[in-house]
């Protein structure tokens, strides 16, 4: 079954870039830059950059980023793990990424927040030269920054954004919101992204993975077009009405949510129910360097919960129809979608 879902065009519209480095590259890059790492080969270094199974909360899932972080403030580093993910991609027929991450993480001063996007999208746009997955960025800002650091981040958004009117040139279009959802609640940051939206920016937000409601319901009321994780929705049964009422999609990542014990394990995923709601979700790897996972495998995982193939290939097309691109490009990938599906489709009754 790996192998026909290798063969199905995807999308990854919740995905981090600094989470999707590989062992060996932050090996390599460590190297180059001189930065000691607790082990001198890859097939060590997993034991400290990959989250294990027995990992107790996300508190712990993204404390592995502070060994990262040291070797991502660096341009070439940055551009290098961009190229690379647009490599990963394209070999599991991933035919367009969302690349999210937060600038102000990354940036030094020398190598500001404005350097940090240019240097993402250097390698974005090798990686459309050399491998054919097109891509665009979303700007995270952090909950637990105070208002400097995020309005650094929303300005830099502000900079780059344009609403994105062609496939073949990966641009910023997006803002997103990550961090402590328990202690940093979203309605703190809705300034922003009353902001974003008078601007016309696309917007998701993290949401629901860690605790309760509230945050979902804040990030309805500020019109969000889509939320991340969303995992404690079915708490809510009228929440979920509503979400499912106004279509907007539910970015998921399995096996994210199972190792940071968003969800107890595997079985006890919503995704399913999510999507026996009618609620719209999205399958997605978040942190596929981190998780040492890839698109496939996530939708391995949803079979295991018990969808369906076909109904695994129609999410697989329907996400086209939540990309933060202009109608006509969704249309346009929509359109390759169903032709591909139908000739995988066609394969296999031969």
């Amino acid at each position: 079954m790996r192998r026909e879902l290798l063969k199905l065009p995807k999308t990854d519209i919740h995905c981090h870039l600094d989470g999707s480095v590989r062992p060996a590259t932050l090996l390599e890059l460590a190297r180059r830059l001189k930065i000691k790492l607790p082990a001198d080969n890859a097939e060590d270094l997993k034991r400290f950059v990959q989250v294990s199974p027995t990992c107790r909360s996300l508190k712990e899932f993204l404390d592995i980023f502070e060994l990262i972080y040291p070797i991502l403030r660096d341009p070439l580093s940055v551009e290098r793990i961009a190229y690379e993910l647009v490599e990963d991609c394209a070999k599991e027929n991933t035919r367009h990424v969302e690349a999210r991450f937060a600038p102000v993480l990354q940036e030094s001063a020398k190598f500001p927040c404005e350097q940090v996007v240019e240097a993402a999208l250097k390698g974005l746009r090798r990686g459309f030269k050399d491998f054919g997955t097109t891509s665009s960025i979303i700007i995270c800002m952090i909950r637990s920054h105070g208002p400097k650091e995020n309005r650094r981040a929303f300005d830099t958004l502000k900079k780059f954004f344009r609403a994105q009117d062609t496939l073949e040139e990966p641009c910023v279009v997006a803002l997103d919101l990550a961090g402590d959802e328990a202690r940093y609640p979203t309605r703190d940051y809705a300034a922003f992204y009353e902001e974003a939206r008078a601007l016309g920016m696309w917007t998701t937000c993290h949401a629901g993975e860690t605790s309760g409601t509230e945050n979902l319901r804040t990030a309805l009321d500020l019109q969000v077009g889509r939320i991340g994780h969303g995992i404690h929705l079915m708490e809510d049964q009228k929440l979920v009405a509503e979400v499912a009422r106004r279509k907007v999609p539910i970015e998921i990542g399995i096996s994210s949510n199972v190792l940071t014990k968003s969800v107890p394990d595997l079985m006890s995923h919503p995704a399913l129910d999510f999507h026996r709601a009618g609620v719209a979700i999205t399958l997605n790897t978040d942190d596929r360097g981190i998780i040492g996972s890839d698109l496939t495998r996530e939708y391995e995982q949803a079979l295991t919960l018990g969808f369906t193939y076909p109904e695994l290939q129609r999410l697989a097309i329907d996400s086209t129809d939540h990309l933060f691109l202009p109608a006509h490009n969704r249309q346009k990938l929509r359109r390759r979608f169903e032709s591909e599906a139908a000739a995988v489709l066609q394969e296999q009754k031969t």
